[in-house]
């Protein structure tokens, strides 16, 4: 059993006293991953203070004997949750039952109940918070994953951009993962010009990019699994005195925002209250409507958080993005956004692509 194996494990053993439950069964995909190191679909984990079982059907059965070392297997043949009740029966575990609500549909919490003897309790993102602090070997993945998401977008970004559809630079951005040798794309990229730009989500569609616009890149690979977050804002061609101003003040943003990341600062107190500072002494603080950053790793939103409405201590070791964006309808948006690893006295960016005003033809 590796040692990140057994660690990880430990630690989820470890709640259950403060949750006050006998056994866990976990149903988050990213969750039975970090545990586990399972790849595979439909599948659930249950760990007790002796025990810890895998459960999934004959689609996995020979992948899991591959991947997992920490847990024992559970061939199931037919309904998953009722079989991994089961097995907790034929562990002697039928005391109250820690479960991942929002990972359960009401269909499967009612099939659990009924399936269960004991009571269910709710756990929130208790074990999912587990995967907030990185370790060494997840922190040397994601620093990978930064150098790719960095060598991709410049790629994409060298083809030009003034004449290209928004979904042929979407596009090429996949090429270059692919090449790279990533999984392929933490999520589907964003990539907004002029107007469009002002939906912080914007889909890539068949708009052509034109001449004086400031476009808006948002992008990621994912590497064994884990993510990173990158967004730069590029001038497709010279822009307007305007368009620059609006640059500069997010760019001042961003600063102002790494600047306040380090152990011990709190992702909204600190961190946004920086960014969204800078961007509200400028004027545009009813154009920034969402949280300078969050957590990122097997998933591209987890713990913590870095908003203006919710906020975590940040932790040596942590994942996060800052990112803040002024977004003004009918005209333009901009974002500027890296993923960063946080440290004792600062952070350190996993994502390094230059952010000064770049004028792409």
């Amino acid at each position: 059993m590796s040692p990140a194996a057994t660690s990880r494990l430990e630690r989820c053993r470890g709640l259950l006293g403060g949750l006050g439950v006998d056994a866990l069964l976990v149903s988050d995909a990213a969750d039975v991953r970090y545990l586990s190191g399972f790849r595979g679909d439909d599948t659930t984990l249950l760990v007790g203070a002796d025990f810890a079982f895998i459960c999934t059907d004959s689609r996995y059965w020979d992948e899991a004997r591959e991947e997992v070392d920490a847990f024992a297997l559970v061939e199931v043949r037919g309904d998953l949750l009722k079989e991994s009740v089961g097995a907790l029966r034929s562990a002697g575990a039928q005391g109250r039952l820690g479960i991942q609500g929002a990972a359960l549909s009401y269909a499967s919490y009612r099939a659990v109940r009924r399936r269960h003897g004991g009571g269910l309790r709710d756990v929130g993102e208790a074990i999912t918070r587990l995967r907030a602090v990185k370790d060494a070997g997840e922190i040397a993945v994601m620093r990978r994953a930064g150098r790719v998401t960095d060598e991709a977008l410049a790629a994409a970004v060298a083809d030009g951009l003034v004449g290209r559809r928004e979904i042929d630079v979407a596009w090429r951005l996949r090429e270059e993962y692919h090449r790279l040798g990533a999984e392929g794309e933490a999520f589907p990229a964003i990539v907004a010009g002029g107007a469009h730009g002002a939906q912080a989500h914007a889909i890539p569609g068949e708009r052509v990019i034109a001449a004086g616009e400031l476009v808006v890149i948002d992008t990621g690979a994912r590497v064994d699994g884990y993510c990173s977050d990158i967004t730069r804002t590029y001038a497709a061609g010279e822009p307007t005195d305007e368009l620059r101003r609006i640059y500069e003040i997010v760019l001042a943003a961003q600063l102002a925002g790494l600047a306040a990341v380090r152990a011990g600062a709190h992702g909204r107190d600190d961190v946004d209250a920086a960014s969204r500072a800078v961007i509200a002494a400028a004027g545009y603080g009813a154009r920034f409507g969402h949280g300078t950053g969050h957590g990122v790793g097997l998933e591209v939103h987890e713990a913590p958080g870095l908003g203006r409405t919710r906020g975590d201590e940040l932790v040596a070791g942590m994942v996060c993005t800052v990112e803040p964006g002024i977004y003004v309808e009918g005209l333009v948006g901009v974002r500027i956004e890296d993923t960063v690893l946080v440290a004792a006295d600062g952070c350190e960016r996993l994502t390094t692509s230059s952010k000064e005003l770049q004028i792409v033809d």
